[in-house]
């Protein structure tokens, strides 16, 4: 069942965009928003989305008010909100969905590899102009407030994980707290190919709703929880498109932010009644702890 549209929804894109039809229901089986692809009376596309959750809302808005200008023309941009029924309209981005998630290596024939890794290497760079879209900030207790974010989490993950295997998790986000405290900047916190838009060799990046302030590394865990692990070529790309060799403090940080993505993630399908990603999320956090930084 999708997200329902919230009435008035449509009125209001009327208001905005003059004339327009409802040309496809874009909507995730998350339903944690509904996205309408619209068509105004130009022939011009935009899609309304509709937030069930007030903190995706703000979220997003923000991001695409104070960050998202930072990716030019490689992202939608914002034609308007309303605050009342949590929506946002914006502009269409050419391109299809980049197919999610990758097919692992030994599966495929090397054909088409170039391509994807020149795309991977685009995404690190757009990546990049997104975490360079305002300045860093400072942040003295890094390690220890991801160790806050687990221990909220953990009543929530407690039926999904043996005692043993959350006081592993605990132990490798506890690990964050040695470390120098990272700078803040805007992060994605989604940023996977599901949210790039692929059109010949542009590449646009999608959806906002998980936005803020983190630590650069943070940003990468949701690759090195999915293709990273059987793809070291597009890892490579990626962070030669970013501008980043990781050290080994790096390589530690994202694997503590990695096993705490890979926890929220594994009770947000759950909560979402989506079995294989719960169970996908799993296999990436046992994998992630039971393998050196």
């Amino acid at each position: 069942m999708k997200q329902a549209v919230p009435d008035g929804a449509l009125d209001y894109a009327a208001q905005v965009l003059g004339p327009c039809e409802l040309v496809q229901d874009c909507s995730w089986e998350h339903r944690m928003s509904s996205v309408l692809r619209l068509r105004d009376a130009d022939g011009l596309t935009w899609f309304l989305k509709c937030h069930a959750d007030r903190a995706r809302y703000n979220a997003e808005l923000l991001a695409y008010r104070r960050w998202v200008p930072a990716l030019s023309g490689s992202a939608p941009r914002l034609r308007a909100f309303n605050d009342l029924l949590a929506a946002i309209i914006v502009s269409a981005v050419p391109g299809e969905p980049v197919p999610w998630p990758a097919r692992e290596a030994g599966r495929r024939s090397d054909v088409g590899r170039p391509a994807e890794r020149a795309m991977h290497r685009h995404a690190g760079m757009l990546l990049r102009k997104f975490h360079d879209g305002q300045k860093a900030l400072p942040r003295g207790d890094f390690g220890l407030a991801k160790a806050g974010d687990f221990d909220r989490l953990r009543p929530r993950a407690a039926g999904l994980l043996t005692r043993r295997e959350l006081d592993r998790a605990r132990g490798a986000v506890a690990e964050l707290e040695a470390l120098p405290c990272p700078d803040l900047v805007p992060c994605h916190r989604d940023y996977t190919p599901r949210n790039w838009l692929i059109d010949g060799g542009a590449l646009y990046v999608i959806d906002f709703e998980w936005s803020g302030l983190d630590a650069r590394i943070s940003d990468l865990a949701r690759l090195h929880l999915g293709l990273w692990a059987n793809r070291p070529d597009v890892k490579e790309a990626f962070l030669s498109g970013y501008g980043l060799q990781l050290s080994g403090a790096d390589r530690q940080m994202l694997r503590g932010c990695a096993v705490l993505t890979a926890v929220w993630l594994m009770i947000k399908a759950r909560e979402t009644w989506q079995g294989s990603f719960e169970d996908a999320s799993r296999e990436a956090l046992l994998r992630v702890l039971t393998t050196a930084p």
